[in-house]
């Protein structure tokens, strides 16, 4: 049997093994992760994401926020407004905004700065829309205070929600670093939690719905993370080549 040959066996062998595995069920799944920073026990500086943990993979290649659309932001109840820690980075000119601009919005979810972040008032209601660089499965979310909720749907290219997830107080995890922005008068510790979906998108939509929620103040990165099946997959399909490569050299 030839070396291709024998590949294109394996490759047929592999797609009967992938279509043989359960599917998972539709939408949301949540999940904790460990996130390693450069946090330096300094609250008020910035503090930036290298990689995240969970599953037995690392990952450090984030799809970062790259639109927003405000649907709704701001009553007499509060909106969600950019902060951001009292000595750390602005990304841009106008600092902490209480009534931010989507490009705004942009500017502060848009990097991987966790002391860049999204503030609501303790009775504020906003729905953000948010759009990423790229197809993206996986997300990573933040909370400061670990004490409020928010609900996240992913939607279609259409703008349709195809599932939504609500984080609520009690998922948080310590993330390992907390953060003193301009809106509080002391550090608070910030809890993580993560969303994968069983499709790729390019949009989430942020929901706050005022006193049940507690004002989330928030950050969001995403990734695109290959499924367990399809990594079993390409793992099996590398050792089947290996291991025809090492048998055609020994003949």
């Amino acid at each position: 049997m030839t070396f291709n040959n024998f590949l294109r066996i394996a490759a047929g062998t592999i797609g009967t093994f992938a279509l043989s595995m359960p599917a998972q069920a539709s939408g949301f799944s949540g999940f904790n992760f460990q996130s390693t920073t450069d946090f330096a026990n300094n609250p008020t500086e910035d503090i930036f994401l290298q990689s995240v943990s969970h599953g037995g993979s690392i990952i450090s290649d984030f799809s970062l926020v790259t639109g927003a659309e405000l649907i709704v932001n701001g009553t007499s109840l509060g909106p969600s407004s950019t902060d951001l820690g009292d000595n750390a980075t602005s990304p841009n000119s106008a600092g902490a905004t209480e009534m931010p601009s989507g490009a705004q919005v942009v500017d502060f979810l848009g990097n991987l700065n966790l002391n860049n972040i999204i503030d609501t008032e303790d009775y504020g209601i906003s729905t953000f829309e948010l759009a990423f660089d790229g197809p993206v499965n996986t997300f990573y979310l933040f909370e400061r205070g670990i004490n409020s909720a928010f609900t996240v749907e992913a939607l279609d290219a259409d703008g349709a929600v195809i599932d939504n997830f609500r984080i609520s107080q009690e998922l948080w995890e310590n993330a390992g670093y907390s953060i003193d922005t301009t809106e509080i008068g002391a550090a608070q510790q910030v809890g993580s939690y993560g969303l994968s979906l069983d499709q790729s998108v390019n949009q989430v939509r942020i929901i706050s719905n005022g006193i049940a929620d507690n004002g989330p103040d928030y950050k969001i990165v995403a990734a695109q993370v290959p499924e367990p099946g399809s990594m079993a997959a390409l793992a099996l399909v590398g050792g089947a080549a290996l291991v025809a490569k090492r048998r055609k050299q020994a003949a």
